[in-house]
C-alpha cells in the first residue's frame, strides 16, 4: 500500500510540473494587445519612411530632367546670340523678348568706305578680301555700328546696310541694293555679313524662336513679327521676372545677355540663370 501511494504522489508531481511549464510558455490577452499595438506603430513608421524615400527619390528624379531640359535650351540660346553682330542686340521694354542679327560670315574691306567723318561720296559696292558664306545667307552688311540704333533703320547714314549680291574674284565685291553711307569706318576695316534677324521670346509659358522676318525699324515689342516663321523651343517655363536684361559693352568690355528661366513640371520647378558674353567691337 505505501508503495502504490508514493508511485500516485511521484505521477501527481508531474502533471504539476508540466502544467507550470505551459503557463511559462504561454503569454496574456494584454501582451498579445501590447504586441499587435506595437508591430502597427512599428509598420507605421516603416512605411512612412520608405514613402517619404520614394518621394524625395521622385523628385530628384523630376529635378534632374528638368536641369537637363533647361541646359538644352539654354545652350541652344546662347549659341545663337554669341555669333550676333556687334551692337545689334536689343531687348524689349518688358524684358519678355531679345533680338539680334546672326553674323554668317565676315571679312576685312578694302580702302576707306564714306562716313559720317570724311563726306566721301556714297558708294554702291565694298570690295573685301575674300570670304566664305557657310550657314545662313548674306542679306545684311554692318560697318562701324557702335549702337542697335544705327543698325535698326532705313536712314543714311547707318552701320547697316542691304546686300544686292555678292561676287567673287581677286577680290570679292559685295553690291549694295542702293548708294550708302556709314556712320564710320571700323577700326579694323571689318564688315560683317548677316542673315535676317532673329527673335527669342518668352510667351504664354513657353521660349519661342521667331525668323525669317526681315528688318523691323520699329521700337521692338512682345508680339510676334510680321510674317515670322515660329518655332517653340520650350515649353511649361515661367518668368521669374524679366527673362531678358541686356549689359551693353564698352571700350574695355564685352556686351552680356543675362537671361533667367524657371522650367515647370508638376510640383516641381527649376530656376536657370545664364549669361552670354557677345563680342562688341565693330
Amino acid at each position: 500500500m505505501l508503495g502504490y501511494l508514493g508511485h500516485t504522489s511521484r505521477h501527481s508531481g508531474g502533471g504539476r510540473s508540466r502544467s507550470l511549464r505551459g503557463k511559462a510558455m504561454g503569454f496574456t490577452l494584454v501582451e498579445l494587445i501590447a504586441v499587435i499595438v506595437i508591430l502597427g506603430i512599428v509598420s507605421a513608421l516603416g512605411s512612412g519612411f520608405l514613402i517619404s524615400i520614394s518621394d524625395s527619390y521622385h523628385k530628384a528624379q523630376m529635378r534632374a530632367k528638368l536641369i537637363a531640359k533647361g541646359r538644352v535650351v539654354t545652350e541652344q540660346i546662347s549659341r545663337q546670340l554669341r555669333i550676333a553682330v556687334p551692337n545689334s542686340l536689343r531687348v524689349s521694354a518688358s524684358g519678355n523678348c531679345v533680338e539680334f542679327f546672326p553674323s554668317v560670315a565676315g571679312a576685312n574691306y578694302i580702302g576707306e568706305l564714306p562716313d559720317s567723318e570724311n563726306n566721301a561720296p556714297l558708294v554702291s559696292s565694298i570690295t573685301t578680301a575674300p570670304f566664305l558664306v557657310e550657314m545662313g545667307t548674306g542679306i545684311h552688311a554692318f560697318v562701324g555700328a557702335l549702337t542697335n540704333a544705327e543698325i535698326y533703320t532705313t536712314a543714311v547714314p547707318a552701320g547697316r546696310v542691304s546686300i544686292a549680291s555678292v561676287t567673287g574674284g581677286p577680290h570679292t565685291s559685295i553690291s549694295l541694293s542702293a548708294s550708302h553711307r556709314f556712320n564710320r569706318n571700323s577700326i579694323n576695316k571689318r564688315v560683317y555679313i548677316a542673315d535676317n534677324p532673329v527673335r527669342f521670346c518668352f510667351s504664354a509659358n513657353s521660349i519661342v524662336r521667331y525668323s525669317g522676318y526681315g528688318l523691323d525699324t520699329s521700337a521692338m515689342s512682345d508680339s510676334a513679327p510680321a510674317g515670322a516663321s515660329t518655332d517653340i523651343m520650350a515649353l511649361n517655363v515661367n518668368s521669374p521676372g524679366t527673362v531678358f536684361s541686356l549689359s551693353p559693352g564698352s571700350e574695355d568690355r564685352n556686351t552680356a545677355v543675362l537671361f533667367s528661366l524657371v522650367f515647370v513640371q508638376n510640383d516641381e520647378q527649376v530656376t536657370l540663370n545664364h549669361q552670354v558674353v557677345v563680342r562688341n567691337v565693330p
